[in-house]
Parts: structure tokens; sequence; C-alpha cells
């Protein structure tokens, strides 16, 4: 988890709750969410989740329903007794970087049921402080909700990772990497020191590996290879020094592991079609519009 706790600092993201809402039966609501995660707080009452080419999938309260990509779906209860009522909370998220790994790695839908959540009394403390802002009228209730709404997507992630869900999966992605003991010990030395000027041999070294077995499990774990993937976590770092530091070109270069600054600039040019001055123009001028 030492990985997770990195790549949230080279991330970055926005997250809104946009609707706290009580539905009577019958109802029924689409949703679609381009370009962008969402969720789904079942504070009170009952519904069910359908989504093309699969079977309704039910939910109560106290469940949460988190779609990591856009997909598109409909919620609704359609018994019609119409004194039956259900509440709900919904949110998005929204990411400044493509090809996000911790995205790409979570499950396309994820349902975390009340009872699982009664497991991890964290995640449900967490849900119940949703909840009570939601119904609250106090000062700042949006600011506060869109704030849970950022800690929610860590606990998602943080629960995922620990999850029997995640053990039973086959999908390949960051947390299949953090599941075996070597590969996580070459993850975690990686994004320790992103300063280091890694290579297949020395990220091998760190896995207790030689560079051809190394090259192989990654790949097969994570759905990447190893060169791969450090770059686009050193180009993540670049743009986020870019934008929140005044390091310059050089000093940026090294932190992210390049001891040459043509180098470094060669590479971000070719993953962002900018270079790093231009980049970080772009970055002020649009905290200014």
């Amino acid at each position: 988890m030492n990985v997770i706790d990195e790549i949230f600092k080279s991330i970055s993201f926005d997250a809104c709750i946009y609707l706290h809402s009580a539905f009577c039966s019958p109802w029924g609501v689409t949703s679609s969410n381009p370009g962008k995660s969402s969720f789904h707080v079942i504070a009170y009452g009952n519904c069910q989740l359908e989504m093309a080419g699969q079977d309704p999938l039910f939910l109560s309260a106290g469940d949460l329903i988190f779609f990591s990509r856009d997909t598109p779906h409909k919620i609704l209860n359609p018994d019609e007794r119409n004194n039956l009522s259900t509440t709900l909370i919904c949110g998005q998220l929204s990411f400044q970087q493509d090809n996000n790994p911790i995205l790409q790695a979570l499950p396309r839908v994820l349902h975390i049921t009340a009872n699982e959540m009664d497991q991890a009394m964290w995640f449900k403390s967490l849900f119940q402080q949703i909840v009570a802002e939601a119904e609250s009228d106090n000062a700042g209730r949006q600011l506060v909700l869109d704030k849970l709404a950022e800690i929610l997507f860590i606990y998602v992630v943080r629960y995922y990772a620990q999850s029997t869900q995640l053990r039973d999966s086959e999908q390949a992605g960051l947390f299949m990497g953090l599941a075996d003991p070597n590969i996580a010990k070459a993850l975690i030395a990686f994004h320790r020191h992103m300063d280091q000027p890694w290579n297949l041999q020395s990220l091998a070294a760190q896995a207790a590996m030689s560079r051809s077995k190394l090259a192989s499990r990654f790949s097969e774990l994570l759905g990447v290879t190893p060169l791969k993937y450090m770059t686009h976590w050193r180009m993540q770092l670049a743009a986020q020094l870019l934008k929140n530091s005044h390091q310059s070109i050089y000093q940026i270069a090294l932190s992210c592991g390049y001891q040459s600054e043509a180098a470094f600039i060669k590479v971000f040019k070719k993953q962002f079609g900018m270079t790093p001055g231009q980049s970080r123009k772009m970055a002020h001028s649009n905290q200014f519009d």
C-alpha cells in the first residue's frame, strides 16, 4: 500500500457530490458520465441497477456502487407501491491524467454491500458521515461533501486492494502487481525513489529476479512493460512538479530520474505533445482563467 500512497501524491482529481434525493416508487433514472468515474450511495431503501447485457443487480440501504469508468446504467425501483422511498447520494470524479493505472486496475463496476462495509468500520464511518452531511443544512455543506467524495475514492481503492474480489480477479493491473511479493518490492522501491536512474537491471535487483523474468512477470501482472510503467509515472510526476513547484526544468528532470535535461525534454514531449516549458506555461495560464 506504500505504492498507493506515492501514486496518490502524483495524480490530480476532482470529486463532487451532485445529487441527494429521495425517490418514491415506481421510479427510474438513467446515468452516464462521459470521461468520469462515478458512484451511488444508497442511503435508505432499495433499488436495482441495470446495465446492458447483464442481469439486474439489487442494491439495499448501506450499499455503495462505484464505476471506475463511464458505464451507462439505470437505477430504478419498479415496485408499483408508491409509498416505497429510496434515497440516493450520487457523485463523480474527474482525473487530469489519461490512462490512470489505478482506474485501469479497478473493475469497471465495484459493488460494496452494507454487510461488507460492516467488516471495515473505517469505511462504514465515512459512509455514515456522507449521509449525515448530505442531510444537513450546515454552512459549507457542499464543500465538505466534495472533500468526503475525494476520501471515498481513496477508501474504495484501499478496500479493493484488501478484498477477496481482487484475489478472485484475473484482471491485469497495479493491484495484481502489488499482490506478488517480488514485484511489489520493485514497485515500492521505484515509487519511493523516483529520482533514481532506474532501468530494467536495477529494478530486477530490487525484485531479486533476473531481468528477463522480471520483464515477463511484470508485464503479465500489470499489463504493461516495466519501462513503460516507469516512464508513465515519471511523466505524471513531472507534470505535477511543473504545475505546482518553482523547480527548474533541470531540477525536475533529476527529480524524475533523468540525468540529462535533453533526454527528459524528449520523453516529455513524446508523452504530452509539448515541451515541459510549454506545459508549465499552459498550467499557470489555466490557473488564472
